[in-house]
């Protein structure tokens, strides 16, 4: 039972394991209910849990309303989330239903449990990603669960190993990664003002929903013959350009909800939720390369594009994996102008037919044992230099 704040001799009591219970218990009704998301429930049992004193404790409780609210106040549950060729999730403050259902088909899905408002004691995710990635995030201190099958692709949990947080839900992800990946990593809790901020996502996300592990289409997009435009024009001409060409390769990656990864010198490295908007980010830098060197006296900028899908797995702010390494040699390997993508690029998108691929070349990359299938994309310049 709550104290008079004014009551000093009240507050300064100490409490017991059963008062901790109790309070544990009322903050496990009002995640049922709605009123606190997983995250808030996480951060208050937290405090109730090291809580010594009556007032500290009460401090825990004391603006959560007494009775549930209506469901007519309440935000529908989500029960589904499909992407298709795109990147989709949810984040912010979101219900989630017992059952939710994910579906990545060359694309990304990124699901964010620490907003989540839970009215169930278990939450079964069932995850299928199609030559794509699903990337679920819980709070440290919630039980998770992995199962299911992989055929042909990578399903992986980076869970800290903390104790679990009496009363929380448990998570049961059921994973079927058919030529993809699914990751389930646990992350610190966050305040309720970021949770607030960052809202919901429901259509094509940006990098957010790139999956940190598992299958994503990696480009590399380097400028062609560098180093003769630096000993041509010096270093500080050079790296003008250099800029210029970092602006137009990240406006066209971020246009098809791509992100840069780092820089690679001379170019950079992107990833991308799915293979077709690696394509179409990939297709506009040259359009838009073409268009430059049109339309300027100075220098002109010429690029050579690689790419490769695969499975990846995160190192902090970078990937790595034998997908990196293809993606980079294939870059080597292409021509002046030229998009030269791995054969299974291709197959990702010669469903959509939006894309015109010209006969393949076997290609020879550098610490890859057996040479591969290469396809150019056939682009063409919107821009048509002048004649005469």
């Amino acid at each position: 039972m709550a104290v008079d704040p004014g009551d000093s001799a009240a507050v300064s009591l100490r409490v017991s394991d059963a008062d901790r219970d109790a309070a544990i218990e009322l903050l496990k009704e009002r995640t049922a209910d709605g009123t606190l998301t997983l995250d808030e429930f996480a951060e208050r049992v937290g405090a109730a849990l090291t809580s010594q004193t009556r007032g500290a404790l009460d401090a825990v409780t004391v603006d959560l309303p007494g009775l549930a609210p209506q469901d007519g106040q309440r935000r529908s549950p989500t029960h589904t989330v499909v992407s298709v060729m795109s990147g989709v999730g949810k984040k912010g403050r979101w219900r989630c239903g017992s059952r939710v259902t994910v579906v990545a088909v060359m694309g990304g899905a990124f699901l964010d449990f620490r907003g989540a408002e839970i009215d169930a004691a278990e939450v079964h995710v069932t995850a299928v990603a199609f030559w794509g990635g699903i990337d679920i995030v819980v709070p440290e201190g919630i039980d998770v669960v992995l199962d299911g099958l992989p055929i042909m692709g990578g399903k992986s949990a980076q869970i800290k190993n903390v104790p679990r947080l009496p009363g929380s839900p448990r998570i049961y992800v059921h994973a079927y990664p058919i030529m993809g990946g699914i990751s389930v990593r646990s992350r610190p809790r966050r305040t309720t003002e970021e949770i607030e901020s960052n809202g919901d996502i429901d259509s094509d996300t940006t990098a957010t929903a790139v999956p940190v592990d598992g299958t994503v289409t990696l480009m590399f997009s380097d400028i062609s013959n560098y180093s003769g435009i630096n000993e041509r024009l010096g270093d500080v001409a050079a790296n003008e350009l250099l800029r210029e060409y970092s602006k137009v390769v990240r406006g066209c990656a971020e246009a098809q909800s791509g992100h840069v990864v780092k820089s690679t010198g001379d170019g950079l490295m992107l990833a991308f939720p799915s293979a077709l908007r690696a394509l179409r980010a990939a297709v506009d830098i040259q359009q838009a390369l073409a268009k430059r060197n049109v339309d300027t006296v100075d220098e002109h900028l010429h690029a050579h594009i690689g790419m490769h899908s695969g499975e990846v797995v995160r190192d902090g702010n970078d990937y790595l994996g034998g997908a990196v390494i293809i993606a980079s040699r294939l870059t080597d390997a292409a021509q002046q102008d030229e998009i030269l993508v791995s054969s299974v690029v291709r197959e990702l998108a010669a469903g959509v037919r939006e894309f015109t691929f010209e006969a393949s070349r076997e290609v020879t990359l550098k610490g890859v044992a057996e040479t591969r299938q290469a396809y150019p994309v056939a682009w063409q310049s919107t821009t048509e230099p002048p004649t005469g």
